[in-house]
C-alpha cells in the first residue's frame, strides 16, 4: 500500500490522537502543524504505518520539551504572587523563569549586554516580532525598552503564551503574544524588527530551506537572528555552519547581515532595506562592534 493511501480522515485521527496524548494535551498545539508534519512524511515516501512515528520524532524535536518547561497554572500563580510584592520581586521571577529553559538560562549572565549589543546596531525598536519566542518575553526586564513597545510574542505552546500574557499585562505592556505557527502563518504585523533567537537551525530540520521564505514574509525592516556557537553538549563548534546557513538564505536578497557573538550565542543582524546592493555583497559580514565598556 503507497503512503498516499492515507486519507483525510487518517490524517485528522491521527492528529487527533497526537493533540490528545499525554505529551502533548497540556499544550494545546495548533492542529495544522501536526497535519503539516503528517503530509510532509507522506511526500516523502513513508509507509502509512511510519508516518506517525517519523511524525511525532520531528514534532518532538520541533516542540523540544528538552530544553524545559514549568508548571505554567502554578507560575501564573506565583507571578501574582510577585506583582502584589513588587517590581524586585517580579524581576526575580523572570529570572527563575529564565532560568527554566535551556537557550534562555545561557543568556543570563550576559543578557544586559546582549540587548544592548542588539539594539547599539538596530536603534531602540517601537514594535517587536518576537518569533518562536520561547521564553524571551521574560527578559524584557533588561532590554531597556519603554513599556509602550509593542511586543508581539509567538509561541506554539498556549500555556506558555497565556503565561507570557499575563507577564506583560503585570509588566504594563499590552498583552500580544499569541499562539501561532510562524511558519505556516507568519505574522502580518508590522514592526521595527523581528527576533528569532535560536531557532533558525531547528527550522532547517523541520523544513530545509524554509527559513528564506520565512525570513522574506516578515514585515520588519531587520531581523536578529542568534544560533549557537556549538551543540548543547559543546563538543561540536558550529559557526561556519550558522554562517553557511544564514548566508545561503538571503543569497542574492541584496540584503546584509553584521555578526557579533556573546557567550557563544553567535548574533546576525540582517538588514532587509539594503536591496539596492548588487547580489555578490548580500553576504558581506561586517566586524563586530565594539564592547561597550559600561
Amino acid at each position: 500500500m503507497s503512503s498516499k493511501a492515507l486519507s483525510t480522515e487518517d490524517i485528522e485521527e491521527i492528529t487527533r490522537r497526537v493533540l490528545g496524548s499525554r505529551k502533548y494535551a497540556s499544550m494545546e498545539l495548533p492542529p495544522e502543524t501536526v497535519k503539516d508534519l503528517i503530509r510532509q512524511e507522506i511526500a516523502a515516501g513513508k509507509n502509512p504505518k511510519d508516518v506517525e512515528k517519523a511524525m511525532r520524532e520531528k514534532l518532538h524535536q520541533i516542540i523540544a520539551p528538552y530544553l524545559g518547561d514549568p508548571d505554567y497554572a502554578a507560575e501564573e500563580e506565583n507571578l501574582l504572587r510577585a506583582a502584589a510584592e513588587g517590581n524586585e520581586a517580579v524581576r526575580n521571577w523572570c529570572l527563575r523563569m529564565l532560568s527554566v529553559h535551556t537557550s534562555s538560562r545561557e543568556r543570563i549572565p550576559q543578557m544586559a549586554e546582549f540587548y544592548r549589543a542588539i539594539f547599539e546596531r538596530i536603534g531602540t525598536p517601537e514594535s517587536i516580532l518576537d518569533v518562536a519566542c520561547a521564553f524571551n518575553p521574560f527578559a524584557f526586564p533588561w532590554m531597556g525598552l519603554p513599556e509602550s513597545t509593542a511586543y508581539h510574542a509567538y509561541d506554539l505552546h498556549t500555556p506558555r503564551v497565556h503565561l507570557i500574557n499575563s507577564f506583560f499585562k503585570v509588566y504594563g505592556l499590552e498583552p500580544l503574544a499569541e499562539t501561532r505557527d510562524i511558519l505556516l502563518n507568519p505574522p502580518e504585523t508590522e514592526a521595527n524588527t523581528a527576533f528569532f533567537f535560536k531557532e533558525a537551525h531547528r527550522f532547517e530540520s523541520r523544513k530545509k530551506g524554509c527559513n528564506r521564505d520565512f525570513w522574506i514574509s516578515l514585515p520588519v525592516k531587520t531581523i536578529v537572528v542568534t544560533l549557537p556557537a556549538e551543540n548543547l553538549t559543546g563538543q561540536h563548534q558550529m559557526r561556519d555552519r550558522q554562517r553557511n546557513l544564514i548566508s545561503k538564505n538571503i543569497d542574492g536578497l541584496g540584503w546584509t547581515f553584521e555578526e557579533t557573538e556573546i557567550a557563544g550565542e553567535m548574533i546576525f543582524i540582517i538588514d532587509k532595506h539594503r536591496s539596492a546592493l548588487p547580489p555578490e555583497l548580500s553576504a558581506q559580514r561586517l566586524e563586530p562592534a565594539e564592547e561597550s565598556s559600561d
